[in-house]
């Protein structure tokens, strides 16, 4: 796995160049703090994951995403606004990982699940405001799909959520589609911003169990499956 750090902070880039030398599976890892070299390492082949900050002078992170899309992009930051992440996620980002959230050998776990298909959200605080909005999503679903989306967003498949509550997996199935349907979304990625974040409908903010997500890595799903 080669890695591309892009931060204006030279610290955190060193800090960053220092935890992922030499760790398993990681092959190089290199950075910059310019917009367009970033665009220029992607675009050449060079790396496979880009750590991506959000706030940047010249060019912030939520405006270089799109153009590095050769990439599993994941947003590292200090910024845990719900709405950034949301924009971040719908903009393509394979995960969206907090400064300080996670432990060193987390963080490098959760860039792996992003490289390999999942989405990766931790350290991200819901806001009050949002939060009182909560009922409003989840009283769109029936009392059982409320609990296959809670189990959904903590990363479980079809067959583990019919696992964890004794049903089968068809139903597991016929539940995800009639909670796509209500929610509005086609896919696990959308459907889970929307369910943790408040989504484009000014939705629930909540995530398992009403709590809202937990620091920690959340392992979200392949980003496009069936559901």
């Amino acid at each position: 796995m080669r890695i591309l750090a892009v931060d204006d902070n030279p610290i955190i880039r060193m800090g960053l160049r220092t935890l992922l030398d030499g760790t398993p599976g990681v092959t190089s890892v290199i950075d910059t703090g310019d917009p367009d070299e970033a665009v220029a390492c992607v675009c050449a082949g060079q790396v496979d994951v880009v750590l991506l900050d959000v706030r940047m002078p010249r060019m912030s992170g939520l405006e270089l995403l799109p153009r590095l899309s050769g990439a599993t992009v994941v947003m590292l930051t200090h910024t845990d606004d719900p709405a950034t992440v949301s924009e971040a996620m719908a903009a393509g980002a394979a995960g969206y990982l907090v400064h300080g959230a996670l432990e060193p050998a987390a963080m490098v776990d959760a860039i792996r699940l992003c490289r390999n298909g999942s989405q990766v959200v931790s350290g991200v605080a819901v806001a009050p405001a949002v939060r009182d909005r909560g009922p409003s999503v989840r009283e769109l679903l029936s009392r059982r799909e409320a609990e296959v989306m809670d189990l959904v967003a903590e990363g479980l498949s079809n067959g583990e959520v019919a696992a964890r509550l004794f049903i089968s997996e068809k139903t597991v199935k016929n539940h995800v589609n009639s909670l796509f349907a209500k929610l509005g979304v086609t896919t696990r990625s959308q459907a889970i911003v929307r369910w943790l974040h408040g989504g484009p409908d000014h939705g629930s903010a909540k995530g398992p169990g009403g709590k809202g997500p937990a620091p920690g890595p959340r392992a979200l799903g392949p980003a496009t499956p069936a559901p």
